[in-house]
């Protein structure tokens, strides 16, 4: 998190490469610049690891909230924090979890087969993709049938992510791609394991990913709402929507935020 607010910061890129090659960040997934905005509060600015910017972080806008309190940057509760041309409401509790307002996903497509290789062997594997600022790929461990897993650590997680984020039929743009483990239909509790493109490799927690995964759970499994959502970090993700007449009119992400270093 770099406070930007003057903006100090203006080459990007070449930030985010030499504090990325830094020994002590190397489990860092990106960086993040806090700016003021013309259109919200205050701005979330965010960048892979890799240098690339004008990406989402569902995540990172919560970290953003808890930053700007903890830094007495701001004393609101409740704040608008502009990310990647969009506005997100984002609310601190008494308990410090930290929620933020998603709009409904503008691109939601489920149950289309990927051609995809897997150890030896390729695979039609069936795949759903949801556009919510960032894309994202939802794969059911249970409908893998080459190999058939039972858990998500036997998830090759660098390979076949790999292998599916540069997919030929996502390109240019790639994808997000999450395996999704159901825990529970009844509770509406799911596992995912998230391959970030730009970090290039697996995230602890994927704040868009977990929306993702979510929705096509309610969508094709079980329609309990909140859902709950266990990521790799063993942290739980909230994810609560917000349906009225049978619209989705948004979707609220909801969990903690701690400071790492």
């Amino acid at each position: 998190m770099l406070n930007n607010l003057e903006a100090n910061y203006i080459e990007y890129k070449t930030t985010v490469l030499e504090i990325s090659s830094e020994e002590e960040n190397n489990d860092a997934d990106g960086v993040i610049f806090v700016e003021k905005s013309s259109v919200s509060d205050f701005k979330m600015n965010y960048f892979n690891k890799d240098g690339t910017g004008d990406a989402l972080c569902g995540n990172g806008i919560r970290c953003t909230m808890k930053y700007l309190t903890d830094n007495f940057i701001s004393d609101k509760e409740e704040l608008k924090i502009e990310a990647v041309d969009k506005i997100y409401y984002c609310k601190k509790s008494d308990d410090g979890q930290i929620s933020v307002l998603f709009p409904p996903p503008s691109v939601v497509k489920t149950n289309f087969k990927l051609k995809v290789h897997f150890q030896e062997w390729w695979e039609l594997l069936n795949c759903s993709y949801v556009e919510c600022g960032s894309p994202h790929i939802i794969i059911f461990i249970d409908e893998i049938e080459k190999p058939k897993i039972s858990s998500l650590e036997e998830v090759n997680i660098s390979e076949w992510g790999r292998n599916i984020r540069m997919h030929k039929d996502l390109m240019p743009e790639g994808a997000n791609v999450n395996f999704v483990k159901v825990i529970s239909r009844e509770r509406g509790e799911i596992e995912i394991r998230s391959y970030e493109r730009g970090v290039e490799g697996e995230t602890l927690a994927c704040g868009t990913g977990a929306i993702s995964s979510a929705l096509i759970f309610y969508v094709l499994r079980s329609q309990v709402n909140p859902l709950k959502v266990l990521t790799k970090s063993k942290e739980y993700l909230t994810v609560e929507f917000d349906i009225k007449e049978k619209k989705l009119m948004g979707i609220n992400l909801i969990g903690n935020a701690e400071r790492y270093k």
